[in-house]
This record gives C-alpha cells, structure tokens and sequence, in this order.
C-alpha cells in the first residue's frame, strides 16, 4: 500500500495543477457568454451603462458608494444585459447555501428568467434583482428548492403573483402600478436576503442596495422608497431593522396583532375601553 501511494503521489505530482472555484467576476462571464452572442451595438451598451452610471453619481445618498466608481461602470458593461447586483447577490448570498452550485446554478436560473422576459417582451434597460419574475412557478420553484419548506407560501402571498399583497398595492396606487414598484422592491429583498438565517446578528439586505437592484434610468427613486414603506406596512412576512429588510416563513408582528384584532367581537372591545375609563377615574388627581 506504501509502494502504491509513493508510486501514485509521484505520477500526480507530474501533472498537478492547482485548482480553486470560480469567483463572481469569472462567474459571470461565463454565464454571459452561454446565454447571449456577443453584443453588436455597443453604442447602445455604453449609452444605457453610462446611463446607469451618471443615475448612481447624480443620487449618490441613494445608492452604495462603489456604484460612483469608474470600476463599477466597467462591471456593468462586461455584465451587460445583465446587472452586476444580480451577480453579487447570487454569487456572495445564494452561493453559500449547500446545493446551489455556482456556475452550474446561477446558469440554470438566468436561463429561466431570460426565458421568461424574452417571451413576456421585458422592457427593463438590464435584467436586474428586481426583474426575477418570481410570478412565474417554473422560476420560483428554482430558488426556493434550494430553501426551507414554508417560501413557497411566503413568495405568493408577500413577493409576486396575482394573490399578492404587492400586487394589490401596486394595484392600488396608480403610481406604483406604473412600474410595479412593490412587486420588484419584494423581489429584491427576497433575492438578497432570502438564504440569510435567524442566528445571523445582522440580516436582511441594505435599504440602498434596495435600490441598486431595483430602480432603473428615467424612474422616480421616491416612488420605490414609497412602495417599500408601504410593504413593511401591510406585508406579513416581511422584517425591518433600521435600514435592513429581509423575509422570513414567521409571520411578523402585523400579522399576530391582525389575527387577534380579529378574534375580538366589538361588544368586548367597547366593555374593556369602559372598564379602563373607569379604572383610570378613580384614581385622579381631582375630585370631579
């Protein structure tokens, strides 16, 4: 057995080579390059990443810092049609769970969503967190196989879907509705902070990457800071810290005081608003 090893050592000691994983700046571009020809109009790539670019330096308290940089123009434009967020996000979040492969799963992934907006004619400038068409099933299933049981519930009610609640509030606001502003702020949270678990001690995904993921060229950055007000509102699932977001399968605090809102009959609620009137009289400071 030790003249074997020796012997085996010795022949792959020839030919070694080291080896380590694809990062995300090699990982995208592989993934660019199976799913799309190489561009012809870069006229056009430049216009709209410069575009981008002059959005993220124009509104600088509104996005990460990085996004200002020269490096991050160029990112961009070797990530072109899609956005390096995306990337960064499936890449540094997605990548750690067990199962989800890097190359192999983020290229499974964008070819569904590809797929998805080429056939429902997307006209977003970059396929962006916000773009991921959780609506659709063949889509969704993809991400939360790779989760807990319990997303699945989460996705339709909180995120995406015709059942939603960002669907209804887009529908609501005629504002929103315009650009579906609450349905691609869910779809962002989610995708940045859906692998992110309880015991971590910060969680969720920053306000301004929100808006990196979501906000595109010619849009009204109020109009999405307003949509995601009013999702941590009205959503059940959704979480707040500070300037951090993420989802979770527990419902939130909104949605145990709605449960037992209702549970209360009106003749109940009146007695109990009378008895501490009452309770509260007694013990004043004036004799009337």
């Amino acid at each position: 057995g030790k003249i074997a090893l020796e012997h085996i050592e010795h022949i792959f000691g020839r030919v070694e080579a080291i080896w380590r994983p694809v990062g995300a700046e090699e990982g995208f571009e592989i993934v660019r390059r199976r799913l799309f020809l190489e561009p012809q109009d870069t006229v056009a790539i430049e216009d709209v990443c410069r575009a981008f670019s002059e959005m993220y330096r124009s509104n600088s308290a509104d996005f990460p810092a990085e996004c200002r940089e020269l490096a991050y123009l160029e990112r961009m434009k070797a990530c072109y049609p899609i956005h390096p967020e995306v990337f960064d996000l499936l890449y540094n979040e997605w990548a750690t769970l067990e199962r989800f492969q890097k190359t192999r799963g983020v290229l499974r992934l964008m070819a569904m969503v590809i797929h998805h907006l080429w056939i429902n004619q997307d006209a977003g400038l970059m396929i962006m967190p916000s773009s991921i068409p959780l609506d659709s099933s063949i889509v969704r299933d993809e991400l939360t196989r790779y989760l807990n049981e319990g997303w699945n519930a989460v996705v339709e009610r909180d995120i995406d879907g015709p059942r939603s609640l960002p669907y209804e509030i887009d529908r609501e606001n005629q504002r929103f509705g315009r650009v579906m502003a609450a349905r691609r702020v869910a779809r962002t949270i989610f995708l940045g902070s859906a692998v992110s678990s309880r015991e971590q001690q910060v969680r969720g995904i920053e306000e301004v990457h929100i808006r990196l993921g979501t906000v595109q060229p010619g849009e009204q950055i109020a109009v999405f800071i307003d949509a995601l007000n009013r999702a941590v509102e009205r959503l059940t699932y959704l979480y707040k810290n500070r300037d951090r977001y993420w989802y979770d399968t527990i419902p939130n605090l909104n949605r145990t005081v709605e449960d037992r809102a209702q549970q209360c009959k009106p003749d109940e609620i009146n007695h109990e608003i009378e008895r501490r009137l009452r309770s509260s009289l007694r013990r004043g400071d004036f004799a009337a």
